[in-house]
């Protein structure tokens, strides 16, 4: 049967108005990245026309804040749940098809930024490996990824484009970076491209934060974290990054979120240095209210993507995930 079919049976009964109401003293926060019509296969963006669906949803069901009203806020009962829209990366998309919609609802958001892509425009890493995987697939290319004893081919994956994807994807995660920038750059010269994206610029990320969108960290380079051992790094990738956004939008940050959730036992130091209270990651988890009182608090997100509307209302809800713990 056809899930879209399912989906919509699901809202059409109510379902999604059941699982909402175990959401009290619950914090939703949804993570988004694009907001775009462009297509890919293996990470879409959501749809500007999906993104409003979504917001008119959370208008009416939630009650829409930032991280910095947090602290004030857990001490109200109110009758609908708290949910935060989460962005991460600085995408132009942003700017140009979200945050009149956000406007428009009267909706805050909260945007992860990467210094190094509003300051120069650069092409985030996971940005670039999307890129040669759907030149690829494509044109059809037979294309392999190796480094010491590590090899993957399209055919030891059944010729399954998106199981190589991901496999290739979480091997990458734990390799240095030098190592990762070089094989994306073996690739983009053996293919003869070079992925290319408009981010948004400091001048851009300034005007969201003057029209109700909290600016938070996402790094300074989107490096992986938990590859990183040196302090002097750690302290660019957190604090200088954190001090830089803070002079650009004349504000306090103290949210910073994991590049692909990854974290690093090592980096307490320097988010106590950058003042950080919200450390975000993506772990299709629910937070406590109660729990969110500490120095420093660790926040679960929901991944949304480009799918149909009622499946999209399940997600938020938490069908998904409910589904997968007792499949």
């Amino acid at each position: 049967m056809d899930k879209s079919i399912v989906f919509k049976f699901f809202n059409d009964v109510g379902l999604n108005n059941v699982l909402r109401c175990f959401k009290k003293n619950k914090l939703t926060v949804l993570s988004l990245h694009r907001i775009s019509e462009e297509l890919d296969f293996f990470w879409n963006p959501m749809k500007p026309k999906t993104f409003e669906f979504l917001l008119a949803y959370l208008k009416k069901h939630y009650h829409v804040i930032c991280f910095r009203e947090l602290p004030e806020i857990v001490k109200v009962k109110g009758t609908k749940p708290l949910a935060i829209i989460s962005f991460d990366d600085g995408y132009y998309d942003f700017y140009e098809y979200a945050l009149p919609l956000l406007m428009k609802y009267k909706l805050p958001s909260n945007h992860n930024i990467v210094n190094e892509c509003a300051e120069n425009n650069m092409i985030i890493w996971t940005q670039r490996l999307n890129f040669i995987f759907n030149h690829c697939r494509q044109n059809k290319i037979a294309v392999s990824f190796e480094k010491n004893e590590h090899r993957f081919e399209l055919n030891n994956f059944n010729n399954n484009w998106m199981s190589f994807y991901l496999a290739v994807y979480k091997w990458m995660l734990q390799l240095p970076l030098q190592d990762r920038l070089e094989l994306l750059v073996k690739h983009e010269n053996a293919l003869s491209i070079s992925a290319s994206v408009k981010m948004m610029n400091w001048q851009q990320i300034a005007e969201c934060s003057a029209n109700g969108v909290e600016v938070g960290s996402h790094t300074f380079s989107h490096d992986v974290i938990s590859t990183i051992n040196d302090e002097v790094l750690l302290n660019k990738e957190i604090v200088q990054s954190t001090r830089e956004l803070e002079q650009k939008i004349n504000k306090k940050v103290n949210v910073l979120a994991l590049p692909n959730g990854q974290g690093n036992v090592n980096i307490t130091k320097c988010l106590t240095e950058a003042k950080i209270n919200y450390l975000l990651y993506v772990e299709d988890k629910l937070n406590e209210l109660n729990n969110l009182t500490g120095t420093i608090n660790k926040i679960y997100r929901i991944n949304l993507v480009e799918e149909n509307v009622s499946a999209m209302k399940l997600r938020t809800e938490m069908f998904h995930s409910k589904i997968k713990k007792y499949a």
